[in-house]
């Protein structure tokens, strides 16, 4: 496996008005994604991040967690190539979001080699990705070739990134507790929030009591859900939270 240079990626800073400004725009899609991702948040896969001592812990995490990070850059390239020609005004928003994370996997994967998790790169081919896995990441693919450009973005920016954000906040400083901080966790701390943010703006404002609102929502919280089975399933837990379109918890299936 070819290992190469990882490039530095700056995402440009948005002002807190326009911060607040989309996020009361959009309070019918955000108020619920908020409540959800805040769920999920305080989940068990919470209390093992905020219990690891070694990066070797980390393992079962951080060999599901490369094959989400390798694919979900060629997800978004499905969603660049596949863009009707009457929304080309997409095309740097996708690229753009495809090019950020397109090294991500391979920083991961060295620092798996550097901290001893794998004894060389062809090892992470031996991984058997987990159902969860591939649920989540099939949903990404399931949006892209749907081309609905505002379910893609309810979904994929607004819920998982900001759900992404969410396990990157809590592993970047843990990692750097135990010895073990790297750039690919620091990273996604800045990307993900901004991912989480800059997708509101191309969102078109819903009625919230209207079918269409109603939709996206779903879809929205169908992806926090699938995240969450899906870090869950990385520990070994078989944990399936699902939540209400307010985005309560309606019903948790722990076994």
């Amino acid at each position: 496996m070819l290992m190469v240079a990882s490039k530095s990626i700056t995402y440009q800073k948005i002002d807190h008005a326009k911060i607040h400004e989309l996020e009361d725009r959009h309070a019918w899609i955000v108020e619920p994604i908020f409540r959800a991702s805040a769920s999920v948040s305080k989940m068990p896969f919470y209390r093992y991040i905020s219990q690891l001592r070694s990066p070797l812990e980390f393992k079962p995490v951080a060999t599901q967690l490369y094959f989400h990070s390798a694919t979900f850059p060629k997800v978004m390239g499905l969603m660049l190539g596949l863009t009707p020609f009457s929304q080309n005004y997409m095309m740097p928003f996708y690229a753009k979001h495809a090019f950020g994370e397109a090294d991500h996997h391979q920083m991961l994967l060295e620092w798996m080699l550097r901290h001893g998790l794998l004894s060389n790169p062809e090892e992470i081919d031996s991984t058997i990705v987990a159902v969860e896995t591939n649920a989540c990441i099939n949903l990404a693919y399931r949006l892209a070739a749907e081309q609905d450009r505002d379910k893609w973005l309810v979904t994929i920016n607004s819920g998982i990134e900001r759900c992404s954000n969410d396990f990157f906040k809590a592993v970047a400083p843990k990692m750097h507790e135990i010895g073990a901080g790297d750039a690919y966790f620091d990273v996604h701390v800045e990307a993900d929030e901004h991912h989480s943010i800059m997708g509101l703006d191309f969102i078109e404002a819903q009625d919230a009591s209207s079918a269409r609102a109603q939709q996206l929502l779903a879809k929205a919280l169908e992806g926090i859900a699938l995240w969450a089975d899906m870090l869950h399933s990385w520990i070994g837990m078989d944990y399936h939270p699902r939540f209400n379109l307010d985005g309560s918890l309606v019903d948790l299936r722990c076994h």
